[in-house]
């Protein structure tokens, strides 16, 4: 099923009282906060927040926000695994059951006109999807361990994609970093925030590249960049640092 507006898209802003944060959905990873790899997967319908703890009652959180959509998933902002390859996966389940309720190892389903209309959840269907999607972000061990999966997904992105990383387990890439074909990064590079790598740059080992653009055929070695832009062909470094320049 196609991911679109007639699905109304809720995430529920969790307080998990293990993690010692006034608001652990804010938590960072990779650039990102936990909330919002939550709300990617359901990237192309109507999205929404709303802060809720384990006592909340979720039909009356969510009502208010329902309009014309079809159908309302409810999912919670300590599941940054979820995918929309799994939501939509889901939603291909929930439709052809015809159903009112699905109960999801971490959240909902609803179909919409039902969800108006009640009280109280009643008559659930469960249904147990397969995969890590559903874990729960509930302790900081754990959110090192999500942590390490975006990044291996990060990672092995750019790799599908004609980017030669030479050690994936000495590269950091945050998740709006953007690489084009023909990248080469050595190891013990860090890429953080909204920076553009262009076509064939070569980044040595000991970089730190922070919202930046650099264009093709840069060479970087062993430098500080941020909120800069290195133009073509240019060679930065060793032991340079680069601060709100256009070199």
């Amino acid at each position: 099923m196609e991911i679109n507006k007639e699905i109304l898209f809720i995430v529920l802003l969790y307080k998990n009282e293990n993690l010692a944060e006034r608001a652990p959905y804010d938590l960072e990873i990779l650039g990102k906060k936990m909330w919002q790899w939550v709300a990617l997967a359901g990237e192309g319908a109507v999205i929404k927040t709303t802060p809720c703890t384990k006592d909340s009652d979720i039909i009356s959180l969510i009502k208010p926000f329902v309009g014309k959509e079809k159908y309302v998933f409810v999912a919670y902002s300590d599941t940054p695994l979820l995918t929309k390859a799994h939501v939509m996966e889901i939603m291909d389940y929930f439709e052809g059951h015809d159903a009112n309720v699905l109960k999801l190892q971490r959240g909902f389903v609803f179909n919409a006109d039902y969800l108006k209309n009640c009280e109280s959840i009643m008559a659930l269907e469960n249904k147990l999807f397969s995969g890590e999607e559903f874990e729960s972000v509930d302790s900081f061990e754990k959110l090192n361990e999500v942590t390490a999966v975006l990044q291996k997904m990060i990672i092995d992105y750019h790799i599908s994609n004609g980017v030669q990383i030479i050690d994936k387990n000495a590269t950091y890439i945050d998740a709006d970093v953007i690489l084009e074909k023909g990248v080469k990064i050595e190891p013990n590079n860090s890429l953080k925030g909204n920076t553009y790598i262009g076509e064939n740059v070569k980044l040595e080992p000991n970089n730190i590249i922070k919202d930046s653009i650099l264009s093709k055929n840069v060479i970087v070695r062993s430098s500080y960049i941020s909120n800069s832009r290195i133009s073509e062909n240019m060679i930065v470094g060793p032991f340079e640092t680069v601060i709100d320049k256009n070199v």
